[in-house]
């Protein structure tokens, strides 16, 4: 798998989020070019969560961790089988009810949410001062019918929310990420030093295996050389 030195999106949000504006309509349009291949392949990710987006030395984001992901996803095709992180399951998903891309587009919802507010729920108040085009960007993703949902229903690059952004650029990886993240670094804290002998007399004086216990062992036909029959108040043990 490709090695990517920023880490993943959850810790990125911890750093630096909420994100401003300009900042979260950047890493969502990543995220809105990767969601949109995978569909055309017929994949549905099913897991989309800041955990599973990892941030390369560019500070551009891809999309990982497929283990929950369903194939062969083409035209009408929907599932019912259930899979997510608590807080990003579709609601269709969460009701039993058949599903299909559109529980990606809701998980990229609260995703979006996340970025912009810190907050994993909807919440009008926190919207109010943001703009009509993002509050109406993420009340569309997180449509509770999946039919209607912005993804599934309409062009979501189209939407004011992704007004300025150059596709084309974002796409050929030619538009400067916001922010350019340090490698990641793993501190290892210094080894002990062995005490080869200390273990050797601690082995040697280590008890023998009880009679009572030696029971389980009778009719093997091996029995290591290096036991010995030891003596004991209850009689022998080896």
């Amino acid at each position: 798998m490709e090695y990517a030195s920023g880490g993943d999106f959850f810790n990125l949000l911890q750093r630096r989020g909420p994100l401003d504006i300009p900042s979260a309509r950047f890493y969502a349009a990543e995220i809105v070019c990767g969601v949109q291949f995978l569909h055309s392949k017929g994949v549905i990710h099913r897991d989309l969560k800041p955990e599973n987006i990892l941030v390369t030395e560019t500070g551009h984001v891809k999309i990982a961790d497929f283990g929950l992901a369903i194939e062969n996803m083409y035209g009408d095709r929907t599932a019912t089988s259930y899979a997510g992180t608590p807080g990003y399951i579709a609601p269709e998903m969460l009701s039993g009810e058949e599903y299909n891309a559109g529980a990606d587009w809701f998980s990229f919802g609260v995703i979006l949410t996340k970025m912009i507010t810190g907050k994993y729920k909807y919440h009008r108040t926190l919207f109010n001062a943001l703009g009509l085009e993002v509050k109406d960007i993420v009340k569309k993703l997180l449509c509770k019918d999946q039919d209607m949902r912005l993804g599934v229903h309409g062009n979501i690059r189209q939407h004011p929310f992704f007004e300025h952004v150059d596709w084309v650029s974002l796409e050929a990886l030619k538009v400067e990420p916001p922010y350019i993240p340090a490698p990641i670094t793993i501190t290892h804290s210094r080894s002990k030093k062995i005490d080869l002998k200390r273990m050797e007399k601690a082995e040697a004086q280590r008890a023998a295996i009880a009679s009572k216990d030696q029971a389980m062992f009778r009719g093997f036909t091996f029995v290591t050389s290096k036991w010995k029959t030891l003596p004991t108040a209850t009689g022998p043990r080896q």
